[in-house]
């Protein structure tokens, strides 16, 4: 079996009940954005897993069409950081969080000119910002340590497909991004000056949906959830050759996506179970308290709002 039991069990079971007289399920609609951590569902499309499934994968531009895409009903289950499934709560009370994609280990970045050495450097300067994204979190974290306020600073709203252009054409000093659109920048020269390696906040990914979705769509959540991990161990045992699938679009050699995933924690199965099971708790309420002190949310989230618990043994 390729994930953990916990979350599958609870689908199965849910399907049991509803299979009897229920109509066939509609089409799972899975929205995502171009990165790494969720390029394993592509993979897994590739290599033909999601065929004969209910299964549409729908990438789009940013994370803030996908959170618009969602909040409007068109798509089922979305790829989305942490932060912003707890900034969902807060107008769509039916949450869950059923697969953690990744954890960064540098794949969020501040990228800068080269005429800027430091974080004190930034005073006054222009910096592209995805508000909807962790970027908000990163940048709240980014003046602290650099002794510096928001009024010290000018905030360039801006989706991740737009900084590589606002980076280039010298509209913005520094860009909070991320790969594939960060590597690319310090391809030409552009500094990564901090990372996510070197912020004391977690920066997770993780597979979101409504109740709705486990009560009408759980043998299509089921088969993305078993075609991810199918995908998860081919890339382990086929590093090479995913890599190669993969790269193309990302828009980067293989080589360059090997490094991307340098800086990407992929938990296992049994590390993904563990972590829902006994650590998501615990992270979601440290990261919704500190985004409550960020002015982020306006109070803190109920983790079991979010996490499924009801198990079948």
């Amino acid at each position: 079996m390729y994930t953990g039991k916990r979350i599958l069990y609870l689908l199965v079971f849910v399907a049991s009940l509803l299979a009897c007289n229920s109509p066939p399920e509609k089409p799972l609609r899975v929205g995502t954005i171009p990165w790494a951590g969720f390029e394993l569902l592509y993979l897994a499309r590739d290599l033909r897993y999601y065929d004969n499934t209910q299964i549409q994968l729908k990438e789009l531009a940013s994370s803030t069409e996908t959170l618009y895409a969602f909040r409007q009903g068109q798509l089922d289950a979305i790829a989305i950081t942490l932060d912003e499934a707890l900034r969902l709560t807060e107008t769509q009370s039916d949450l869950k969080v059923i697969l953690i994609f990744n954890i960064s280990n540098g794949a969020d970045k501040l990228i800068v000119h080269p005429d800027i050495n430091s974080l004190q450097d930034l005073r006054n300067k222009r910096i592209a910002i995805e508000k909807s994204g962790v970027g908000t979190l990163m940048l709240m974290e980014i003046l602290q340590l650099a002794g510096l306020e928001k009024s010290d600073i000018t905030l360039v709203p801006a989706t991740i497909n737009q900084h590589f252009f606002m980076m280039e054409n010298q509209q913005v000093d520094a860009a909070i991004t991320f790969d594939p659109v960060a590597h690319q920048l310090e391809q030409l020269g552009y500094i990564n000056l901090i990372d996510s390696k070197q912020i004391p906040v977690t920066i997770i990914d993780v597979l979101v949906t409504r109740d709705k979705a486990l009560e009408q769509q759980p043998y299509a959540l089921q088969q993305l959830i078993e075609g991810y991990w199918k995908a998860r161990h081919y890339m382990s045992e086929n590093y090479l050759d995913a890599l190669a699938r993969m790269a193309p679009r990302l828009g980067v050699s293989a080589d360059e996506l090997d490094q991307l995933y340098q800086d990407l924690i992929l938990p296992t199965d049994k590390v993904n179970e563990k972590m829902l099971v006994q650590e998501m708790e615990s992270n979601i309420d440290t990261l919704s308290q500190l985004m409550v002190e960020f002015g982020l949310l306006e109070k803190v989230v109920d983790s079991r709002q979010l996490l499924v618990h009801e198990t079948v043994d």
